[in-house]
């Protein structure tokens, strides 16, 4: 994922990524957002700043940053088929697989949030496409692509191939 496609505060970036690794071993509490904070700003309150709600705020903001990572790579050569928009994000994120996880075990508290984060992530994706090229309706990529990222999650393939076929398999099925 790149970390530098959006015009956001360098601070708030930094502690984006910092957040990533912590999370990832210690779960969404306070005490996550307050050591990101210390090792960024060197102040245990500084989250406050930019993540007003906390851990929400913060995947919300992280999850902008993939979706615009993922947009990037389209921005010149649009996509021909969401099964190629879908396989980037996955690709992009693979170093992410346990923080995604983390992400995905906190939805599950907050489900209205994310619905509304994969809603806005599905849109993304469906701008990066070609013209010409068929998608399926936002709710039902949503959903799609949701499921298969439960699946990347547990895949342990070589090169994740198993959700690569299904991800083609998938989107066939759905008109992507």
């Amino acid at each position: 994922m790149r970390w530098d496609v959006l015009d956001a505060d360098a601070e708030k970036i930094a502690l984006a990524r910092a957040l990533v690794p912590i999370s990832t071993r210690r779960g969404w509490g306070a005490a996550t957002l307050r050591a990101a904070a210390s090792a960024v700003c060197n102040d245990a309150e500084a989250w406050r700043r930019h993540f007003r709600r906390g851990a929400r705020d913060a995947i919300w903001f992280i999850s902008e940053l993939s979706d615009a990572s993922m947009a990037a790579a389209f921005e010149n050569s649009p996509a021909l088929r969401i099964a190629y928009v879908i396989w980037e994000r996955l690709e992009q994120n693979s170093d992410l697989k346990p923080f995604v996880l983390r992400v995905m075990l906190f939805d599950m508290l907050h489900p209205f949030q994310a619905v509304a984060r994969m809603q806005r992530t599905a849109r993304v994706m469906r701008n990066c496409l070609a013209p010409s090229a068929n998608a399926p309706a936002t709710t039902l990529l949503n959903w799609t692509y949701t499921f298969i990222v439960f699946v990347w999650l547990c895949d342990r393939t070589h090169g994740d191939a198993l959700t690569l076929r299904l991800n083609q398999w998938l989107l066939r099925q759905i008109g992507g």
